[in-house]
């Protein structure tokens, strides 16, 4: 959803609330043009850093600060919540939905999926998690498929681009002891 001016929280909640049922905005049998992307960065190892990525993580830590993140009261991510980033670029407000689609918990995982909703911008899946491998390594990863949705992101695809990239590279740092 864009915006000429950045909405109230009043309005997010309000918006929140009005995309608590509306289907995502791709098919779960996609195939061709979605982009892949994988990113990894090694956090550290032990039960101290893993204990405390996991717990950025569940406190939305892990998104940038020039991106803010409407969502309802609720500790962590749940399936079925509904989350929206907010940023500007370019002197417009986007407002991109999100549905928690599961969570991927195991003893060496700990994240979650979420998927696009019709008003944001691309169109895809997004995981963030934290993973201990068998080495005792901790790392913060980032697994998506996408492509845009929104005819201006079409058109400013390098742009768009350059935003998840940047996107990406500030997550790893705020997420970096």
């Amino acid at each position: 959803m864009l915006t000429l001016r950045k909405p109230s929280t009043k309005r997010l909640r309000d918006l929140l609330e009005s995309w608590k049922d509306v289907p995502l905005s791709y098919s779960p049998f996609w195939s061709k043009g979605f982009i892949a992307d994988e990113h990894a960065v090694r956090l550290g190892e032990g039960e101290e850093v893993w204990r405390k990525a996991c717990e950025a993580l569940d406190a939305w830590w892990m998104f940038p600060e020039w991106a803010e993140v409407a969502r309802q009261e609720v500790k962590g991510q749940e399936p079925g919540q509904i989350v929206a980033m907010v940023v500007s670029i370019c002197g417009l407000w986007w407002v991109n939905p999100c549905r928690v689609l599961r969570r991927c918990d195991s003893n060496t995982t700990h994240g979650f999926v979420y998927g696009t909703l019709p008003e944001h911008a691309e169109c895809g899946e997004e995981m963030f998690a934290i993973e201990q491998r068998p080495d005792g390594s901790v790392w913060y990863v980032i697994r998506a498929f996408s492509h845009p949705r929104h005819w201006m992101a079409w058109l400013g695809f390098p742009l768009a681009r350059w935003w998840q990239c940047r996107f990406v590279r500030d997550s790893q740092r705020r997420m970096k002891p």
